[in-house]
């Protein structure tokens, strides 16, 4: 088989796997400049196929008709592409009848006169072009942003225009060295132009995909503060109205013996401490702290906690507190108030769940690489079916709760690089474990 007949088949083939390639990728990627591209595409494989029909099944050297058709209007679908590109350009019927009459044109007035004439004057307009072509794919000025690939695209689609042009004024007889030099460049521009467009529309839609997340993301952002916002709406409203019921109880000032004013008086620093406590809470929850570790020893966190609890004076005569500190335990590094913070608010929790009346445990023990603490209470216990909620914002089972301290406890933790179990059954009881990484110090 002569050597331009297998240049010819081998590079049908090539082309047919790159328009493959194509085809996957614009299944996954739709973006319309990369449709005209993947149309140029396949009129270069068509024509490179009807080049073998030629010598093959018709038996003649020249290109046919249907060939020249073929590549002239890859040249123009590449052209639309560019366009597309640049402007968003959208092919419509009119469109496409008026590219294919220019298409036909074309390919005629490549036969009229003597026939090298004419090829070299349709070889030369083709490849002005393929490089107005590139010259569109160039990024522009204004255009904020740029994608990789399109410098490349841009520089191969121009080089590829002056290769055409060029061509038409050397000998490119079949098994010339002029011919193999052609085809050569040909390919390898063809090749790279490949691979320019592939960066080009991978690049897209990672960009693409990026600002579909920051989209989501501020979705999601906004989403969370209307949750916050109405979370805290109805956390507010109740204190409120309790504390505008009893001023207007206040106002009648015969309607209301000495021990009602004081217990209505009572009632107002009540919701207002309440009030203080969902704001401080909040706040807490919506400006973090940066964590700051210093080296400690947990058992002074752990039997001051144990203090605040024994020493308040409306449960301290009947909640039992214990505590327990391995001495494995080393020192390690943490961030002493945000801790204390922490341990105190499950306390708390505990305390308030066992109505001030039972035993709550303090213990710190050490697990592989963690630093355990664990504070249970005798408790009623948390449903099953509240779990998977308890560290949701202004989520609590406690009618005066605020919703934001395990919230707050959670984050804390992660800060740490810790982590929040907690195990829990009705009747018997509630365990919060709190594991923070060990750091000796």
């Amino acid at each position: 088989m002569p050597v331009p007949l297998v240049l010819t088949f081998v590079s049908t083939v090539a082309f047919a796997i790159q328009l493959l390639i194509f085809a996957y990728l614009y299944s996954s990627h739709r973006v319309r400049f990369f449709q005209y591209l993947l149309l140029a595409w396949g009129a270069y494989t068509l024509s490179k196929g009807l080049r073998l029909v030629d010598v093959l099944v018709l038996g003649i050297d020249r290109a046919s008709f249907a060939t020249d058709v073929a590549t002239v209007a890859a040249v123009g679908f590449t052209l639309a592409a560019a366009f597309a590109h640049r402007w968003d350009y959208r092919l419509r019927g009119r469109d496409v009848l008026a590219g294919a009459a220019a298409v036909v044109l074309l390919t005629l007035a490549g036969d009229v006169g003597a026939a090298d004439e004419g090829q070299r004057v349709v070889g030369v307009v083709l490849g002005a072009v393929q490089m107005a072509a590139g010259v569109l794919f160039w990024p522009s000025r204004g255009r904020s942003i740029g994608f990789r690939g399109e410098r490349l695209l841009a520089g191969l689609l121009t080089l590829w225009g002056v290769h055409r042009i060029a061509t038409q004024f050397v000998d490119t007889h079949p098994g010339s060295p002029g011919y193999m030099a052609v085809h050569g460049v040909f390919i390898t521009l063809y090749f790279l132009s490949t691979f320019a467009v592939i960066i080009m529309v991978l690049e897209r839609a990672r960009s693409e995909s990026e600002r579909l997340h920051a989209r989501l993301r501020e979705a999601e952002r906004l989403a969370t503060a209307g949750e916050l916002a109405a979370g805290m709406a109805h956390e507010i409203r109740n204190p409120l109205a309790a504390i505008v019921n009893a001023t207007a109880l206040l106002t009648d000032e015969a309607g209301l013996t000495p021990d009602e004013r004081s217990t209505t008086l009572a009632a107002i620093r009540s919701e207002a401490r309440r009030l203080n406590r969902i704001l401080s809470d909040f706040l807490h929850f919506a400006r973090p702290q940066e964590v700051r570790r210093t080296p400690g020893n947990i058992r002074d966190v752990m039997e001051h906690v144990g203090g605040l609890i024994r020493d308040d004076r409306s449960w301290a005569p009947r909640v039992d507190v214990k505590v327990a500190v391995d001495p494995a335990v080393p020192r390690f590094a943490f961030d002493r108030d945000q801790v204390t913070q922490v341990l105190w608010n499950v306390a708390l929790n505990g305390v308030e769940a066992m109505n001030g009346r039972g035993r709550l445990s303090l213990e710190v023990a050490r697990r592989n690489g963690d630093v355990v603490l664990a504070i249970s209470d005798t408790g009623p216990g948390i449903p099953r079916e509240r779990l998977p909620r308890v560290f949701e914002p202004f989520y609590s089972g406690k009618p005066n709760g605020s919703g934001l301290g395990l919230t707050i406890a959670e984050r804390i933790v992660a800060a740490h690089g810790g982590r929040i179990e907690i195990d829990s059954e009705p009747g018997r009881g509630t365990r919060v474990t709190l594991l923070f990484p060990l750091e000796v110090a």
